[in-house]
C-alpha cells in the first residue's frame, strides 16, 4: 500500500508540473465541427503496451483517436466504443496497429515470445492464473471468451483477423479499416495489403 501511494503521489506531483502550461482543449462542440468539417474522424485502435504510443510514432501532427486494449485486438468492446466516437465525431477511418517486441537473441522457439506481452501467454494460462489470485471470480473469469492472446508466429494474421473482425461489423459499415504493424526495434509502421 505505501509503495501504490508512493507511485500515486509521484503521479500527482508530475501532473501538478504538467498542469502549469496545460492549454484548455476544444470542447466536444468544436471537435464535431471541426472533424465534420475535415470529412471524419480516425480512430487508432491499437496496444495498451507502453511501447506502442500512437501519440509518439505518428509524429506531432497526430490527430486521432486511440482505443487501446490488450493486443490491440477487435473486441465486442472495441466496437462499440467506435460507434459511440462514430455518433460523435463521423469516424472516417479506423487503423489497427499491432506492435513487435524486443526481440531477444535466442530464437524465439526457445523464449516463446517475439511480440507483444499477450504473445507470451495463452487465453487458458490467463485463466489459470486469475483463478488462482481470485478463486471466487471463477464464473466471470471463465465466461470471459478471450483474453486477446496472440501467436507471434501468426503476427500479420492476427492483424488481418481484427480487420476483417472490424471490416464484417455492420454498424461499421461505412468506416474505412486497415492494418498495420508497428516494428518497436527501429519504430517504423508498415501498412498490411487486407
Amino acid at each position: 500500500m505505501a509503495a501504490t501511494d508512493s507511485k500515486i503521489q509521484g503521479f500527482l506531483e508530475n501532473n501538478r508540473k504538467f498542469a502549469e502550461t496545460w492549454k484548455t482543449p476544444p470542447t466536444m462542440e468544436q471537435i464535431r465541427v471541426f472533424t465534420k468539417q475535415a470529412g471524419g474522424g480516425f480512430i487508432i485502435l491499437t496496444c495498451l503496451d507502453p511501447r506502442c504510443v500512437p501519440e509518439k510514432f505518428f509524429g506531432p501532427a497526430f490527430d486521432a483517436a486511440v482505443y487501446r486494449n490488450a493486443g490491440g485486438r477487435a473486441t465486442k468492446d472495441a466496437i462499440t466504443s467506435i460507434t459511440v466516437l462514430q455518433s460523435l465525431v463521423n469516424v472516417q477511418a479506423v487503423l489497427v496497429v499491432h506492435h513487435t517486441g524486443k526481440r531477444s537473441l535466442l530464437p524465439i522457439a526457445i523464449w516463446g515470445w517475439g511480440h507483444c506481452g499477450v504473445t507470451h501467454l495463452t487465453d487458458d494460462q490467463i485463466r489459470k492464473e486469475a483463478k488462482a489470485r481470485t478463486p471466487d471470480a471463477a464464473e466471470e473469469i471463465d465466461a470471459t471468451e478471450s483474453y486477446g492472446c496472440i501467436d507471434a508466429a501468426d503476427f500479420d494474421k492476427t492483424i488481418k483477423v481484427d480487420v476483417e473482425t472490424l471490416r464484417s461489423s455492420k454498424v461499421l459499415a461505412e468506416v474505412e479499416i486497415r492494418g498495420l504493424a508497428l516494428d518497436t526495434e527501429t519504430g517504423l509502421v508498415r501498412e498490411l495489403e487486407i
